[in-house]
């Protein structure tokens, strides 16, 4: 168990949270009822589009498609980055990356962005409030080394990476509920590249006559990032195809998640959440992989609530955000929300009351030192989208989402009054956001051969 010393600030708000937890705990519940578990699915890159549910024309995700057809789908979702570390953190402390800091250094190959202790956390608020926390990850991104094991009792990185070796984790925390409610965080590495899926599925959509070269590996998802590979259609649909049986493979693991779920008659009390930190390319701009971008391939991600006390299933067209999320879930545990909180409760939308007032700007922020060196920003208001590329070159893109949903049209040129607006926009709003002090952590040899083999140092 990690035991994390608060401030003192912070220690005063968190038991201001138990205290106002006990009572609101008990709001919304039939007698004899206690609080709702909570369980959070985060499955690594997936980009909504490729999901059943949103519309992709194979069956990647049939299980998925059922539990969102029984569920509420927002389907306008979005991340705060393109990477790992920063999108979890939001959806961790209800923070954008301005202001959580988990962004990377530039200057260092070995040093990491981590979360400083300072933050509150999910795990946090739910511990001061009665629940059992339980974190299992398969991405060394967001392990327990990089502060992401703030406020739950276990907290542990599956060396492997396997779906089966979390779902056995996972099992043993169903198996030992009792009456105390629990959090249980599960974090899917499939289908993060490499793309190599279970022999069973690797039939599945590829060309049984190619020939080609293209296998889904990491150095040649880096060639194509850096231009030394190019893809024909076949290999493109190859490519794809391999990502898609990743898919297809967490779809299972997770459809044997809910039927453990089940089989251990806690779905009648446990709210359970299916949600992507980030996206994939796959030559939509060019290039491959995520963390390079901020196009909406790389920040468009699925988000399903399922809370078993409500019976209607919902498809939300309204627009959310990962910031949105902590909220959203203290909200429907009925627990009051930290002092620090950039998003908004999603409930209105879910009860199809009238949301907060005002326009939902989403922000991106991005930087990597990988295959490239990037840093940008985006700002989506109002049907149109500014993306401010600060490295490698200083360069500004403007999309029309309304009309090109797909950025394709690159309006800078041709719209500079509407360009600059959405800059000021930008900047209107990294400036109202409390900019975090960045804490970095050494990494050692063995951790870049790690990070290296995810791509995400050269």
């Amino acid at each position: 168990m990690r035991i994390v010393r608060e401030s003192g600030a912070r220690c005063r708000w968190l038991a201001a949270a138990l205290a106002l937890g006990v009572l609101a705990g008990c709001a919304g519940h039939g007698a004899g009822d206690g609080p709702p578990n909570l369980v959070i699915v985060l499955v690594d890159t997936v980009r909504a589009d490729h999901l059943g549910y949103h519309g992709y024309g194979r069956e990647t995700s049939p299980r998925i498609d059922a539990f969102a057809a029984r569920s509420q789908a927002f389907l306008q979702h979005y991340s705060t980055s393109s990477r790992t570390e920063p999108a979890v953190a939001s959806i961790f402390t209800g923070l954008f990356p301005r202001s959580h800091g988990v962004l990377n250094p530039l200057t260092r190959i070995d040093a990491k962005g981590i979360l400083r202790d300072e933050h509150t956390t999910l795990a946090e608020i739910l511990t001061a409030s009665g629940y059992d926390c339980y974190g299992y990850v398969a991405n060394f991104n967001v392990s327990d080394r990089f502060g992401f094991a703030q406020g739950f009792a276990d907290y542990a990185f599956c060396e492997s990476a396997a779906a089966p070796d979390l779902r056995q984790r996972a099992s043993a925390v169903l198996a030992a509920a009792r009456e105390r409610p629990f959090f249980l965080y599960l974090h899917y590495m499939e289908p993060h590249s490499h793309y190599a899926a279970p022999a069973k599925y690797r039939s599945l959509w590829v060309d049984p006559d190619y020939r080609g070269a293209t296998d889904g590996s990491q150095g040649q998802l880096n060639e194509i990032v850096t231009g030394r590979r190019t893809l024909a259609a076949a290999d493109l649909a190859q490519l794809e195809a391999y990502y898609d049986q990743e898919i297809r493979y967490v779809d299972d693991e997770f459809a044997m998640l809910l039927d453990e779920i089940e089989a251990r008659g806690l779905h009648g009390r446990t709210i359970v959440v299916f949600v992507a930190d980030h996206g994939e390319e796959f030559l939509d701009h060019g290039s491959a992989l995520h963390g390079y971008t901020l196009y909406e391939e790389q920040l468009h991600v699925p988000l399903v609530i399922h809370d078993p006390r409500r019976r209607d299933a919902r498809r939300i067209e309204a627009t959310s955000r990962h910031v949105d999320l902590l909220p959203t879930l203290l909200d429907l545990l009925g627990l009051p929300r930290p002092a620090l909180c950039q998003g908004q409760s999603l409930v209105p939308l879910l009860d199809e009351r009238p949301a907060a007032p005002g326009e939902v700007a989403v922000l991106a922020e991005g930087s990597l030192r990988a295959a490239k060196t990037v840093r940008l920003q985006s700002l989506a208001a109002g049907g149109w989208k500014v993306i401010r590329n600060v490295l490698p070159a200083a360069t500004v893109e403007l999309y029309h989402l309304a009309e090109d949903p797909a950025e394709r049209n690159d309006l800078a040129a041709r719209e500079p009054q509407v360009t600059q607006r959405m800059l000021a926009r930008l900047d209107e709003v990294l400036a109202g956001l409390p900019a975090a002090e960045g804490k970095t952590t050494a990494l050692s040899d063995d951790e870049i051969r790690r990070l290296r083999s995810l791509g995400y140092v050269r």
